[in-house]
Order: C-alpha cells, then structure tokens, then sequence
C-alpha cells in the first residue's frame, strides 16, 4: 500500500533522531559561545563595532559578557535536556538580541541556528535522552517513544533549502563555476594553514572540478536527500564535503553542524531508533522500552 502523504508529514516517529539531535545541537550552541566569550566586548558590547540595524542597543561590556555567560549555560541545558523548553527559549531569546546587535561575523549562519531553536522550542525534542524525560520516568508521567514527524521534517527542509540555494547563488555567479571564488578563498584570511598550503599545491583544474562539485552537491542534494535509495550515498558524499571544507576553512560550527544533521536526522527514524536500540540493549540486558514502543511490522509510512 502507497503511504499516504499525511503519514509523512504528521504521523508519528520514534522520538531519538530528533532528541539526539537536539543533544548535539546544544553542544555545538556551546562550543561557538565559548569562543565568543574572550570577545564579547569588541563582539556585542557598546565598546565594539557594530554594523546592524539597532547598534545603539549594544549593552555594557560587563552586561554582554553575562549575557554569554547565560547563554552559555542555557545552552548546556539544550544539551542536557534539563527544562529544555525554557532553555531553549532563552537560548533563542539572547541569540536573537546579539543577532540584532550584529557582530562582526557571517550572519547567514546565525540565521539557520535561529530557525533550529525556533522550530526545536516548537517540538518534543526532550521526548528521549533527556533529564526531563528522567523526570517524568520517576513521576510515571513519561511521553510515548513516538512523536510527530512534522519539527523533523521542517528541520530537513531547512537544511535542504540551505543546500539549493547556496548552489543556485554559486551556480550564477562565473568566477565561482570556473573555481576563481574557490582559489581566493583558499588564498584568503578565512583559510586554515592547510587551505593555503592547497591553495598553493593544487592544480588549477583540481580547483575548479572541486568547485563545480560543490555546486552541483548542494543543487541536487536538498532532493536527493529524500529518496531512499540515493539517501546513504548523498550522506556519505556530504560528511566528505563538510569535513573537508572545516579542514580547510575557517567556518566555525557550520560544518559539524550540518555532518551531525545529515547523520542523524535524514535517516529513516526508524532505522536511527533501531541503531540506537541495538547500542543500547547489552547496557540495558535486554529490549529497550524504545523499541517495544515500535509494534513489530508496523508501517513506516512517517519515516523519510
């Protein structure tokens, strides 16, 4: 039977792919605070350079520093998924104000992690792995294992929409087809010290097939990622991608970021439930509780 397309978007999944997650979000969401907090006072205070359209609201040095303090432990909470919800909202509440503020730094990126806390703040991302859902275990109040797929799916399109349109900006502009972009990068202040010495060793040809690859990559891969069959393939094809360019430019989270949501949320859910499972079951000495919730045979008509 065709799985009807409301099971895709509404129906329920196993909860871990979208808890796990949210897990490794928050510690992303904690390794970019922390490197932010030796230049809160030139990033976010009054006393630094600010280019967004409400400079003036830039607080005091002392005020900006303890902003990222907070910020810093909510974002641990994320990680935890203690009070996730009120964690997240005060993750996303700070982030959104030294958003505004605007800091010296690629706000493109900044946008995709509102829109995650957005939609994470939104869902029952501390369903599973998390100190809530040990809270409600000791009450007896504990959730299903399932959830609905609509916040994971929205995540996926998220990141897929990335992809496109990075593609498409690249994909007009010549000197990024003929790899000229990709040289001067390379060359740049934003390369690591193996992304100049390439810059230097890498023929020209090299370059501009490593730049046509990347345009048809992210043109391509926002679809192939929701068909079965080219899924583990275009996955796999994008850990490389990502892996590469955080070894070879200085971009921050961005590349761990998106390596952890091709890993975790475009599998099938129920496969990522079942791999989970199966780690699981010789600590626990038997069937875990997530995998009795998942009736055997059932339809995976909500899975991607």
């Amino acid at each position: 039977m065709k799985p009807r397309a409301d099971g895709f978007w509404h129906g329920p999944v196993p909860a871990d792919a979208l808890c796990l997650y949210r897990a490794g979000f928050g510690v992303l969401l904690c390794w970019e605070t922390l490197t932010w907090l030796p230049h809160t006072t030139e990033l976010f205070s009054s006393a630094g350079f600010h280019l967004g359209p409400y400079p003036g609201l830039a607080p005091p040095p002392v005020i900006a520093a303890a902003l990222c303090v907070v910020l810093l432990v909510a974002s641990g909470l994320v990680v935890v998924g203690w009070r996730t919800r009120i964690a997240l909202a005060t993750t996303l509440a700070i982030r959104l104000f030294l958003y505004e503020v605007d800091r010296i730094n690629e706000k493109s990126v900044d946008s995709i992690v509102l829109v995650v806390l957005a939609v994470l703040l939104l869902s029952d991302c501390n369903a599973r792995w998390s100190l809530d859902d040990r809270r409600r275990a000791a009450r007896g109040t504990r959730q299903p294992a399932l959830v609905c797929a609509f916040p994971q799916r929205l995540l996926q399109l998220e990141f897929a929409q990335v992809y496109f349109f990075a593609g498409l900006t690249k994909m007009v502009s010549p000197d990024w087809v003929n790899g000229t972009v990709l040289a001067q990068i390379l060359a740049s202040r934003w390369a690591t010290e193996l992304g100049v010495r390439l810059s230097g060793a890498v023929p020209d040809a090299a370059i501009r097939a490593a730049a046509i690859g990347t345009i048809l990559y992210e043109l391509l891969a926002g679809f192939l990622l929701f068909v079965p069959w080219a899924r583990p393939a275009v996955i796999a094809a994008g850990v490389v991608l990502h892996a590469s360019i955080q070894a070879t430019l200085q971009v921050g989270v961005l590349g761990p970021h998106f390596v952890w949501a091709l890993l975790v949320l475009f599998p099938d859910p129920h496969t990522v439930a079942g791999r989970v499972a199966a780690l699981t079951r010789g600590a626990s000495g038997g069937r875990t509780d997530l995998a009795a919730a998942i009736p055997p045979g059932r339809s995976r008509s909500g899975g991607s």
